[in-house]
């Protein structure tokens, strides 16, 4: 190793290095291409340069939160649904279920530290939760985002999102018209007892909560008041539980069709 070391000749800062470089050893025979001799002796080793890396997501952590709630969402899954949603920083981003907006801190951090600028607009979050301050506080959730130098949501709604008037609000907070991208962690396990809906449909809480947000999407479409924007992506975390199928925990084809979504690939249980 003396004589590739040499190369990175003169003083060296740990804190803040100029060029990061890693070394892979034990690598398999199969795993180093394009080498020179025709056996491998085991001293192969492969040198790379780190040329990008995801957020530490550890300051995300429900143990870091101001706003602390029974089941909040994992920021690797908040992080890998935005990722999913192929969010940019410009982008409109609405979470209907939202709880503490675990979902909505990985949107903001992936818009405010992206190394890509835009000259569009900036965009923004907007949140709707049905729970009462006593179970999700919303001046702790703007402070989460706050002491991390994120940007709040523009809306934080306390309300049903099955509701027209909370969804209207919702298109009200980014100008009127349809969001990039919906983001969400839905309640599960239990068929949510909603007191029906405000858009003259017949009452559907025998649906899941994600089911019934679809529907209303697809109402909102009939009337030329899209939630989502054509070409928009709508994540949601569906849990698969024992004895369950992925087939059975997603939303109805039905309620895909009038919302106009359609799914991009073949779900997979993992």
């Amino acid at each position: 190793m003396k004589d590739l070391v040499e190369l990175f000749h003169g003083k060296v800062n740990l804190s803040k290095p100029d060029c990061k470089i890693y070394l892979f050893d034990g690598l398999k025979n199969e795993m180093v291409s394009n080498s020179r001799t025709s056996s491998w002796d085991g001293s192969t080793k492969c040198l790379a340069r780190a040329i990008a890396k995801g957020p530490k997501t550890s300051v995300y952590a429900p143990k870091t939160r101001i706003c602390v709630t029974t089941t909040p969402l994992c920021p690797i899954a908040a992080f890998t649904m935005c990722n999913v949603a192929q969010l940019r920083p410009h982008f409109t981003v609405l979470d209907p279920f939202a709880g503490s907006c675990a979902s909505l801190l990985a949107a903001a951090h992936i818009a405010t530290y992206s190394s890509r600028t835009t000259t569009k607009s900036q965009g923004g979050t907007v949140s709707i939760e049905v729970a009462h301050n006593g179970l999700v506080n919303r001046d702790d959730i703007r402070k989460d985002f706050e002491t991390r130098s994120l940007r709040p949501p523009l809306e934080i709604i306390h309300g049903d999102s099955m509701k027209y008037e909370n969804r209207q609000q919702a298109r009200r907070a980014i100008g009127g018209g349809a969001f990039d991208c919906i983001v969400t962690d839905p309640p599960y396990g239990i068929r949510e007892a909603f007191s029906g809906n405000s858009d003259g449909e017949e009452d559907d809480n025998s649906l899941p909560p994600l089911t019934q947000f679809i529907y209303a999407m697809g109402r909102d479409r009939f009337n030329s008041e899209p939630l989502l924007k054509v070409g928009g992506r709508l994540v949601a975390f569906v849990p698969v539980r024992k004895g369950e199928t992925l087939e059975e925990c997603l939303p109805e084809s039905h309620a895909l069709e009038q919302a106009g979504l359609v799914m991009e690939c073949e779900g997979r249980e993992q």
